[in-house]
């Protein structure tokens, strides 16, 4: 019984002083990456785009509308290119590792899924049917493709002369 609460002592002192001990280290002051690139904070910068200019060059480009001031529309088709750009990159297995693998993943998944419905249509009819992973699927699979149209129409409207803007 002894041994028992002494050993419980230990861990409910020990534990958080060296816990303490270490977090007063060196080393951990030390590890502090290095920035990433920002390409929002270059493209902003480069087109000199204010804080409310930079909300309305995204929300254009995130609904696929044209823009009226010509800064800003250089400002849209540069960052709906790049971003085009990032959505390329991870459909052609450019991503990270982690990325690849959570795809293969969701490729493995939904090949399950096609079998399972495929089962259930030949077993049991239509009750037997996962609708949810199938609502799941469509929107994986859809949401970078509508997304990928707007980027598209994005840059369509916003590299055409202001006054097809609105075409």
């Amino acid at each position: 019984m002894t041994a028992a609460l002494i050993t419980v002592l230990l861990i409910l002192v020990g534990l958080p002083l060296l816990a303490w001990w270490i977090g007063g280290r060196s080393v951990w002051g030390r590890l502090k990456p290095g920035r990433g690139p920002n390409p929002w904070g270059g493209l902003a910068r480069r087109h000199g785009l204010s804080p409310a200019e930079q909300a309305r060059v995204g929300s254009a480009v995130t609904r696929g509308e044209a823009l009226a001031d010509e800064r800003l529309r250089g400002a849209a088709v540069d960052l709906a290119r790049e971003s085009l750009a990032q959505l390329a990159l991870l459909g052609r297995g450019g991503g990270s590792r982690a990325q690849r693998i959570v795809f293969l993943l969701a490729v493995l998944w939904f090949v399950a899924l096609v079998v399972n419905v495929a089962s259930a249509l030949v077993i049991g009819g239509l009750s037997d049917i996962p609708w949810f992973g199938l609502v799941s699927i469509a929107v994986i699979v859809g949401a970078p493709l509508v997304q990928r149209r707007k980027l598209q129409r994005a840059i369509r409207l916003n590299s055409a002369p202001a006054t097809d803007a609105g075409a």
